[in-house]
């Protein structure tokens, strides 16, 4: 073999073994892995809301990548950048991108989303049932589908009725339910120079906890608007 010839074939083993030893300190990114670098990004450098309820937590997933994107190799560290601000947006469109010679760059969607808790119906619920603890059950939703008259805590449900048929899984509404409803008989509590005077009552329209409604004092026959305090009793102030 000529001297050419064996420099050639050096040459060409030494070229083998820098690519295999560059292949071995790429790292391998699947596709859920790269979601998952979008998501631990906007986590991370998210906004703070100051409309964010309570009570609510934060939510935040990856769309899934095209299934035409396969596993990407990198051999260094990837660059991450939102292509849009990162503010109280439901989503965002992450950029990650490698610098080696593959040159590659995902385009990753993140959604952020506040769920809040709704309470549900565990069971069906009869009209005129009364509710209990094992009526009731609770689910996330996202903050923006929820409405102002939907319960968050069980606390003032159980204990009322149902004024009217309610199915297993739905959402449960202030105007489906009474605390004392028309017609209860009910104990009036009055307040008067200190003194509490407890008598007898009738509901005369339906109310919830906190509600101030009219009833009949069953011994004067007079109405009365009183706040409604619990199942039976309500609260008069002279």
């Amino acid at each position: 073999m000529s001297l050419f010839k064996k420099n050639l074939y050096f040459f060409i083993l030494i070229q083998i073994a820098a690519l295999a030893m560059t292949s071995l300190k790429a790292k391998v990114y699947s596709k859920l892995e790269l979601q998952q670098i979008a998501i631990d990004y906007v986590a991370d450098n998210k906004q703070p809301n100051p409309n964010q309820h309570p009570n609510s937590q934060l939510s935040i997933t990856a769309l899934p990548l095209d299934t035409r994107i396969k596993t990407r190799t990198c051999q260094h560290e990837l660059q991450v950048s939102a292509a849009n601000p990162i503010n109280t947006n439901r989503q965002s469109t992450i950029k990650i991108k490698c610098l080696d010679q593959n040159n590659w760059q995902v385009f990753v969607h993140v959604k952020q989303l506040e769920l809040v808790e709704v309470i549900t119906a565990a069971k069906g619920i009869s009209k005129g049932q009364r509710i209990t603890a094992q009526h009731l059950t609770s689910k996330q939703v996202a903050r923006h589908l929820t409405r102002s008259n939907q319960f968050k805590s069980s606390t003032n449900l159980i204990g009322s009725r149902s004024k009217r048929n309610v199915r297993a899984g739905q959402t449960i509404n202030y105007n489906y339910i009474c605390t004392i409803c028309k017609g209860d008989k009910i104990t009036i509590l009055a307040s008067f120079k200190g003194m509490t005077i407890k008598t007898q009552g009738e509901a005369l329209e339906d109310g919830r906890i906190g509600d101030n409604i009219s009833i009949r004092n069953v011994k004067s026959k007079k109405k009365i608007q009183a706040r409604v305090l619990n199942t039976e009793l309500v609260k008069v102030t002279i």
